[in-house]
């Protein structure tokens, strides 16, 4: 009886002592997002793991998002993966990117992004900034694998779409059908845009809040793997 009480005690401990870690982890938000209008999406997603800070306290909210952060942040937002995709060999990120080295923090989620199709040029460099038109574009190609989501088959009138890239008008005609994104009071996208990192993490909570609340709507369509030598 004394052995059974003590693995009791024991495992309440474990217990406990997981419950403090996790709401010692949830209540260190970060510091420097108290004034914004998107901080409970940002700890929402901090909460998630599928945001992290440029230290333990600090998300730098109004930097620009690079190139890595947003594909790394869409990566993790939608979850796509390379599980369905066989290899030969491992692949490395300068196999596909010019600019990506293979020891880069954010090099594998490039390469999950080439092999789930995202249309990502092969010469970007993932310190430049990115665009609100070319974070959609992305975001969507990713948002899209999870699932075939119904969409109004309407035209949305947006008053600078000659400013629009071509490849992208689509995507973000999408991105505007599923609430992802919105016009200005002016019906303005503005396309060229560079994103805030706190600007990129209210779009991708709202994504990831729209394949939430589709989940057992939809089923995913299989990927098709590449080929590979």
């Amino acid at each position: 009886m004394k052995k059974r009480i003590t693995t009791s005690i024991a495992a309440v401990a474990v217990m406990l002592s997981a419950t403090i870690a996790t709401q010692a982890f949830a209540a260190a938000p970060f510091s420097d997002i108290s004034s914004l209008s998107s901080k409970a999406k940002i700890e929402a997603l901090q909460q998630q793991g599928i945001i992290k800070g440029v230290s333990d306290t600090s998300f730098n909210p109004e930097d620009n998002l690079t190139a890595a952060q947003g594909i790394s942040l869409i990566v993790r937002a939608t979850q796509i993966s390379l599980a369905a995709i066989d290899f030969s060999s491992a692949p490395t990120a300068d196999g596909f990117y010019t600019k990506v080295n293979n020891d880069a923090w954010y090099a594998e989620d490039f390469v999950i992004a080439h092999y789930n199709g995202l249309d990502i040029p092969a010469d970007i460099d993932p310190k430049a900034p990115l665009t609100k038109e070319q974070f959609t574009h992305y975001l969507v190609q990713a948002l899209e694998l999870t699932g075939q989501y119904p969409t109004i088959k309407m035209f949305i009138q947006i008053q600078d779409e000659k400013s629009i890239t071509v490849d992208y008008q689509g995507t973000i005609q999408r991105a505007l059908l599923y609430k992802i994104v919105s016009l200005d009071e002016a019906g303005n996208f503005d396309p060229t845009h560079v994103l805030t990192r706190a600007e990129a993490a209210a779009i991708l909570y709202d994504t990831r809040s729209f394949i939430d609340a589709h989940k057992d709507d939809v089923a995913p369509d299989p990927v098709e793997p590449e080929t590979t030598a």
